[in-house]
């Protein structure tokens, strides 16, 4: 059976870490199991700590007014959740309930604020690791408002499809602390011949 250093090691953000490194990120994080349908957190709840998946899959969910939940994407192994918890005391854009029986490391802000005041190696090293993710998690949601933005440029029946990518837009932008607003200042490029990207204007 795989040990979870390996796994570690495994994930893309992971692979320069040392075997140290690891084995304090093991002993510093609380390793979590959940069941098929366990919430890991609410949307609106106050966020205290982020969660590494090790295996399994995870639902980010965003819910509505009426009680109604849209499924907005699905994490696997390596991916990090909920990590803007760790800077801001703000709370959360979407729920996540494990899809099937998954395994997380969770990791609190006070764990976190510990090991940067000691001014540990790992926790800079782990905060590089967080921000990455969140800027794959920005270029994701900037790509699919370009095809969003493609889509509309069509006629389209596809209404509930729509709808669930801007519920992942708004959650990510929240996620990544910008304004839904600032999406305005968001233009589609199409180079000749190319791909539609996003820049900021």
């Amino acid at each position: 059976m795989i040990s979870d250093i390996e796994r570690l090691r495994s994930f893309q953000g992971l692979r320069d870490f040392t075997d140290d490194e690891l084995e304090i990120l093991l002993s510093a994080a609380q390793r979590r199991l959940f069941p098929a349908g366990t919430t890991l957190f609410r949307q609106g709840a106050r966020g205290a700590s982020c969660f590494l998946v090790l295996w399994g899959e995870l639902d980010i969910l965003r819910e509505e007014a009426d009680g109604r939940e849209h499924p907005l994407t699905t994490l696997s192994g390596g991916a990090f959740v909920g990590q803007i918890a760790l800077v801001d005391r703000g709370p959360r854009s979407a729920t996540v309930r494990a899809q099937t029986e998954a395994a997380a490391l969770e990791l609190t802000r006070e764990t976190f604020e510990s090991l940067l005041s000691a001014r540990s190696l790992l926790a800079l090293r782990f905060q590089e690791v967080i921000a990455v993710a969140g800027i794959r998690q920005h270029r994701a949601a900037m790509a699919r408002l370009a095809g969003l933005t493609a889509q509309r440029e069509k006629p389209t029946a596809d209404r509930g499809r729509e709808d669930a990518t801007l519920a992942y837009i708004q959650a990510a932008a929240a996620e990544w602390g910008m304004a839904i607003d600032e999406l305005d200042t968001i233009e589609v490029v199409k180079d000749a011949g190319g791909p539609r990207t996003m820049r900021s204007r």
